[in-house]
C-alpha cells in the first residue's frame, strides 16, 4: 500500500505512474500534460513535478525535463513512506553530477 505525504495530491501518483508506463526514462512537463489521463494544464503539472522533485521522488534534469528517482519507484511499489520522509526537501540542481568525493 502506498503511503502518501500530506503534501501530495492525486495527480502526483498519476505523474509517477506515467514514468513507469513510459518507454522513455525522461519526460517533459508538456509530455506529461498532453497525456489524455492528465486533465490539467502544463503549468499545474510543472508545479507538481517541481514539488515531487523537491521531495526526492523526481529529479529535475533541466528545462522542464524530469526522471524518476529510486525513491519515486519505491513509493509506487509501496516501499517508501512519503508521509514519514515527506518533510525532507532535496535540492534537485545543486551538486548535480558531483560525487561524494568531489564535494
Amino acid at each position: 500500500m502506498r503511503k502518501s505525504g500530506k503534501w501530495m495530491v492525486l495527480l502526483d501518483e498519476r505523474i509517477l505512474e506515467l514514468f513507469v508506463e513510459s518507454d522513455d526514462e525522461f519526460l517533459s512537463v508538456s509530455d506529461i500534460a498532453e497525456d489524455p489521463r492528465i486533465p490539467y494544464s502544463s503549468q499545474y503539472v510543472g508545479q507538481r513535478c517541481k514539488k515531487l522533485a523537491t521531495h526526492g521522488l523526481l529529479y529535475a534534469v533541466g528545462n522542464g525535463i524530469y526522471t524518476m528517482t529510486d525513491e519515486g519507484e519505491a513509493y509506487l511499489n509501496g516501499e517508501y513512506n512519503a508521509a514519514e520522509n515527506g518533510n525532507v526537501e532535496v535540492s534537485s540542481s545543486e551538486g548535480a553530477g558531483e560525487s561524494q568525493d568531489e564535494a
